[in-house]
């Protein structure tokens, strides 16, 4: 397992078109972060001295949003090559094992959207750290438990959406499959609410948007059961999307 997922990490190496469409994936998620902070006057008629320095934190962090979706099409552009140019029949010659095949390829893209996310949310923060002192505004400690819970909620959604996008891919043995199983379950809710409360609130409670909104904004959830719900419904979409992903990886014949 070990050797499988460090071979996937020496394509990103070698390969230049992964490379650089990683570097491209955090320039841009940065840049658009500073567009959004720096564009208030436009988008929302705000100086930026106007605002609370949490709320600048939001309006910049963003920009992961551009990240969750560049990883989308990253993993599942990814795990799709395996299913071109006869490379399955290589890779299950290697590996006969088709669910610790499966697994490598899981743990890499959840290894490799961890240390994307944090390493991004990391620069945003430091970023807006310069932009506050800047503008002598008052900085955010670390040590901030509210922002932990936003930094924290931030990592989480590049994750979560590219782990959905692998098993996607997967499913439907195709990137297109995957990027719009991913996207489809993001967008969801935009399209939910269009309908009656009482059909979207129901709805809306078992999509994994208002989970994931949840845990940037835990600090403030008092221990009522709303915590673990919004964990155990994010797990559920990991856990049934890979069992199905999976599944038809072991049922197909290649």
């Amino acid at each position: 397992m070990k050797h499988l997922i460090n071979a996937d990490f020496k394509k990103i190496s070698f390969l230049t078109s992964h490379r650089n469409y990683l570097i491209v994936l955090s320039l841009l998620s940065l840049s658009f972060g500073l567009i959004f902070l720096f564009t208030l006057g436009v988008t929302q008629g705000k100086d930026l001295t106007e605002l609370p320095a949490m709320e600048v934190i939001d309006i910049s962090l963003l920009g992961m949003d551009v990240a969750a979706i560049m990883l989308i099409i990253f993993s599942a552009t990814f795990i799709s090559k395996e299913f071109s140019h006869d490379a399955i029949h290589t890779s299950l010659a290697i590996t006969p094992l088709r669910q610790k095949f499966y697994l490598s390829k899981i743990l890499f893209i959840m290894i490799l959207s961890l240390i994307i996310s944090i390493t991004l949310t990391l620069i945003i923060f430091g970023l807006d750290q310069l932009v506050l002192l800047t503008n002598n505004m008052r900085t955010v400690s670390l040590n901030d438990q509210v922002l932990l819970s936003k930094l924290f909620g931030t990592v989480i959604l590049p994750l979560f959406y590219s782990l959905l996008s692998a098993a996607g891919t997967f499913y439907f043995r195709s990137a297109a499959g995957g990027i719009m199983f991913a996207i489809g379950v993001m967008f969801l809710p935009a399209l939910m609410k269009l309908f009656p409360a009482s059909f979207s609130d129901m709805v809306l409670m078992l999509l994994p948007e208002k989970s994931l909104h949840i845990l940037t904004e835990m600090s403030t959830v008092t221990f009522n059961g709303q915590l673990m719900s919004a964990i155990l419904i994010l797990l559920s979409w990991i856990l049934i999307s890979n069992i199905l992903g999976l599944w038809k990886l072991k049922k197909a014949d290649f």
